[in-house]
């Protein structure tokens, strides 16, 4: 997806995750007993025990009891994390906390499989709250924790770190429901995280190779971007012409912006971009 620039443009970027996430939730998720998984699932069963003991007149108010549950986790946003992430997580899950309230969820399915009712909801669900990553907050709960692994650890992506702690919550609801609820809640949780990895390009490492005559690209790119940059002088094999070799560790995000950097001194400069590669050691910052 393209960069996001403006305040504005980000504040309506969270705003749509919220809806999206909040309408799979309601129209696809919750009217066959389905649970998400982190936060929102967690909310989900404490509003189910709740209501065997309180009458809450019909209404959904998992939303209430989610944004509770954020409190704490927005500490670790705050500290962990920074203020820029805190104030967009926070704008995130209040809006999914509204939107999980006044979404009414139908008395009954809208599909009748429960398999595509499934998929849908992680597809829409997935976009959503990868959009609220995209736009560098997020919707609360496992993701402030993913976010914040994400950071501290190379190999760690919010999708993965929502995997695993997933898991062990569904592994907690076998004591709770029926076997059948379970995993058709864990199917709709692993079609959300590979929706969410992919539009959450941060995740990926890029490595940027750039081959060129002309001087400046270096002294731009970490004037603008703070990515670190490391040259040597190569010669063509055809041409014997000297020319500058380049290398740069990036996330995928980041790609067309270093590219238009590049092009904006040298339109004829030679760029190779390898996704997926891995950063062993060394000062590589994670940004997400």
């Amino acid at each position: 997806m393209e960069k996001i620039n403006s305040r504005w443009s980000k504040l309506a970027v969270i705003i749509a995750g919220s809806f999206l996430y909040t309408f799979g939730m309601n129209y696809f998720l919750i009217p066959y007993g389905l649970y998400s998984g982190g936060g929102i699932g967690i909310a989900q069963v404490i509003t189910y025990l709740l209501g065997k003991v309180i009458d809450f007149g019909g209404k959904n108010v998992y939303g209430i009891v989610y944004f509770l549950i954020n409190i704490p986790l927005l500490v670790l946003a705050w500290k962990g994390i920074g203020k820029s992430f805190l104030i967009k997580t926070l704008i995130g899950s209040a809006a999914i906390s509204i939107f999980a309230s006044i979404i009414p969820i139908p008395k009954t399915p809208i599909v009748d499989s429960v398999v595509a009712s499934v998929l849908i909801a992680g597809i829409i669900n997935g976009f959503g709250v990868g959009l609220l990553l995209v736009a560098g907050g997020s919707g609360g709960g496992v993701d402030i924790i993913g976010v914040w692994a994400a950071r501290k650890f190379k190999n760690a992506s919010v999708g993965k770190i929502s995997l695993y702690v997933n898991v062990v919550v569904y592994a907690s609801l076998l004591l709770m429901f029926d076997i059948e609820i379970v995993i058709y809640s864990l199917i709709y949780m692993v079609c959300f995280t590979l929706m969410m990895d992919r539009v959450h390009y941060q995740n990926i490492t890029v490595r940027l190779m750039i081959f060129t005559k002309q001087e400046g690209i270096d002294q731009k790119i970490l004037k603008q971007t703070g990515r670190g940059v490391t040259e040597w002088n190569g010669v063509g094999a055809y041409t014997k012409e000297e020319t500058k070799i380049m290398i740069c560790c990036i996330n995928k995000f980041e790609t067309a912006e270093f590219v238009e950097i590049i092009h904006s001194i040298d339109p004829k400069a030679f760029v190779i971009a390898d996704e997926g590669v891995s950063v062993m050691s060394g000062n590589f910052e994670k940004r997400l």
